[in-house]
């Protein structure tokens, strides 16, 4: 019941989000067919919006249909400057995938942005849509699970074996990915009643961090930096990932576990409904494999190396550092605490 119960809390709060901006939504299905005309020098008589969704991310997402059979577009216009900044940097991430000549495999599972620029005043992208739907919804059927798992695992994989570099992991190297969440999260402690607790927490954190990281040889290489369900598109049978969404978190030279753990994180999330915070906390004391449901050879190879507490605090560290300032999150009471206070109580 409890699983159920914290399944149906994300659609209501979409099915909230999309009731409080219809004005967004509204005005985002009206221009998109006259965008995808100009995208695709038609006339706008043969497009027409089909859905139109508000992300938490405060996107509007349209879905518009041709007059032939199969011909869908999606059109994207970002309401806030967050949003925007996000658009623009994914569309740069995609132009460097498409072209990088180690990537021809991931090609059909990227996004395109056929035409970008401002409609009255608003930005907007254009794109091709992929084939497949959400891969959330494959997550309650066990078999659908473990099918869509191995294949996102495979298409992610690829990505980061096709551009993998042996990294010596030097304090200036280690440095973004501790320092900059620490002084986030030292942010955060200065406004909380145990202040001084939490800051010797963390002070603690940096020198272990660093002592199990610096001097360590590792493979660095692309990673998504978002990779969940959520941003999946599948088919069923048999589970086969056909898309991959929203680039706007990818970047080169990381650490690999990040997507392998938040794939699998998440899966736990959506399906038992525990909090991020809380699975890391359980994998902190029973092990990877045994949270996550995993071989334990198969969650070394994720780790390469890295001892399994350093590499669960690095991922935990840089998805607060992405999230606790982004909109629904950073004044949400209980997202901290379940996510930042769940997590530096317990290490």
């Amino acid at each position: 019941m409890r699983a159920a119960v914290q399944w149906a809390q994300p659609v209501l709060r979409n099915r909230l989000a999309c009731w409080q901006h219809r004005p967004e939504r509204g005005w985002t299905a009206t221009v998109a067919p006259r965008l995808i005309a100009q995208a695709t020098a038609t006339h706008a008589s043969r497009w027409r919006t089909e859905t139109v969704t508000f992300t938490s991310t405060a996107v509007a997402v349209a879905t518009v249909g041709g007059s032939r059979p199969g011909e869908r577009w999606i059109v994207k216009v970002p309401w806030t400057d967050q949003a925007v900044d996000g658009l623009r940097r994914q569309a740069e991430v995609l132009d460097l995938l498409r072209a990088d000549p180690r990537l021809p495999d991931l090609r059909p599972v990227l996004p395109s942005c056929a035409a970008q620029g401002e409609v009255e005043g608003r930005y907007y992208c254009v794109e091709r849509a992929l084939r497949g739907g959400p891969a959330s919804g494959m997550l309650l059927r066990r078999t659908r699970r473990a099918a869509l798992l191995a294949s996102a695992s495979r298409v992610v994989r690829d990505l980061h074996e096709r551009t993998r570099e042996l990294t010596r992991l030097h304090p200036s190297t280690v440095a973004p990915w501790v320092d900059a969440p620490l002084q986030r999260l030292e942010e955060y402690a200065a406004t909380h009643p145990e202040r001084d607790r939490l800051r010797d927490t963390l002070r603690r954190l940096r020198e272990e961090l660093l002592a199990a990281l610096v001097g360590r040889t590792v493979h660095t290489s692309w990673i998504h930096g978002d990779f969940w369900p959520g941003n999946l598109l599948a088919v069923t049978p048999p589970g086969q990932v056909t898309g991959i969404v929203d680039w706007d978190r990818a970047s080169a030279r990381q650490l690999p576990l990040h997507d392998l753990l938040h794939l699998h994180v998440l899966t736990r999330r959506l399906t038992r409904g525990d909090e991020l915070g809380e699975i890391v906390v359980h994998a902190l004391r029973h092990g990877v494999e045994r949270t996550l449901d995993v071989p334990a050879d198969e969650a070394a190879t994720w780790l390469d190396g890295i001892p399994p507490r350093p590499a669960l605090l690095l991922y935990w560290m840089r998805h607060i550092l992405l999230f606790i300032d982004s909109e629904g999150d950073h004044d949400d009471p209980r997202w901290i605490r379940g996510n930042v206070e769940r997590v530096l109580v317990n290490v």
